[in-house]
């Protein structure tokens, strides 16, 4: 596993996405998928939550973002548990019965090209997961 030997838990982790990692990206208003939010949670229990608005300009990513997020992981021999619990708020308000949600799930682990795998594959010529457009349907029953 590529993991930080010494995890720092009690606060958002930069460049968490360099390592083994499990993410996903959620887009609460499906009329704007542009404008995202990514969470996500490594084997050692480190996390970061950022908010996301993709511009003709390029990425623009608020590294201030607090979510509220916390994480649970569990590692027993080669099987792995990873958690996470996202408190509704005005970022990412209760969904109502009916409502759709953009959605993506991605998973990190080892290294070269071939350590992504996603949900919903983006297709990128180089490795990319921020291809809102291609997010999956979240539907709430």
């Amino acid at each position: 596993m590529i993991v930080n030997s010494n995890p720092q838990l009690s606060q958002k982790t930069l460049r968490l996405w360099d390592r083994d990692v499990c993410e996903i990206f959620l887009a609460p208003d499906a009329q704007v998928p542009e404008r995202y939010f990514e969470f996500e949670v490594s084997p050692m229990g480190e996390w970061i939550d950022l908010a996301i608005n993709l511009k003709p300009e390029g990425r623009q990513t608020d590294f201030e973002f607090d979510s509220g997020m916390s994480t649970a992981t569990t590692v027993d021999g080669t099987q792995l548990t990873l958690a996470m619990e996202i408190p509704w708020s005005i970022h990412l308000p209760k969904p109502k019965k009916g409502d759709v949600w953009r959605a993506n799930l991605f998973r990190c682990v080892g290294v070269g090209d071939d350590r992504y795998l996603a949900w919903q594959p983006t297709y990128a010529p180089e490795p990319n997961f921020h291809v809102p457009e291609v997010f999956g349907w979240l539907e709430f029953l």
